[in-house]
């Protein structure tokens, strides 16, 4: 009978044990399988793709109407009254045209001229030599301006060409620019009395050299 209790104690006891070691073991596995997942889920969230771009600085969006920096102000401006083309006048007066703005009021486009000397009045006007050039800057009354050579110049015949600005709507066009109408001069009387007097005095040098021969 002792021998009978002590081996079911023995058996019990060994049986407690095996149950202590499995509840471990499944803690255990518990564990590693927890600390599995948990860093699964961390490298699903840090599993990012980078890429790099550089973007300068100071960067300038410009609309619709701030084409080539606002260098057109939405003016729009056409010859109006310009030196008398009637018949021939003299060299020694100045030249002059006035455009009229039909546009916005004038603020940061450059509006350029030229005078151009040029062989035919025939048009289309082909260029010329050019004269005299400027911007136009000399406004007269509202939205004229006034465009004015006081070069000195000879018989022929000259007509003003009006350039358009940058970022006017005709700039790359064949319309970027506009004749006015041709001005034919003609010699002073003073100059034409002065060439006479010198042609005769010429003349009478010419006499007397052959006379005295």
């Amino acid at each position: 009978m002792i021998r009978l209790s002590r081996s079911r104690r023995c058996r019990k006891r060994n049986k407690q044990t095996v149950i202590g070691l499995q509840i471990a073991l499944i803690i255990y596995l518990l564990i590693g399988l927890g600390s599995q997942l948990n860093q699964n889920t961390n490298a699903s969230f840090h599993d990012v793709e980078r890429s790099s771009f550089s973007m300068k600085a100071g960067t300038k969006f410009k609309d619709v109407k701030d084409v080539n920096d606002k260098q057109w102000d939405g003016s729009d401006l056409t010859f109006k009254k310009q030196t008398s083309t009637k018949g021939k006048i003299p060299e020694s007066l100045p030249l002059f045209a006035e455009v009229k703005n039909h546009g916005d009021k004038m603020t940061t486009s450059k509006w350029k001229w030229e005078l151009h000397k040029v062989e035919s009045s025939s048009k289309p006007l082909k260029d010329g030599k050019v004269v005299d050039k400027g911007t136009i800057s000399k406004e007269i009354h509202d939205g004229v301006y006034r465009i004015e050579s006081t070069r000195e110049l000879s018989e022929g015949k000259y007509a003003f060409k009006l350039i358009k600005p940058k970022g006017h709507p005709d700039f790359k066009g064949k319309k970027s620019y506009n004749w006015s109408k041709v001005i034919e001069l003609k010699e002073s009387k003073e100059k034409e009395s002065s060439k006479e007097t010198k042609d005769s005095k010429e003349e009478k040098k010419d006499t007397t050299e052959t006379n005295q021969d």
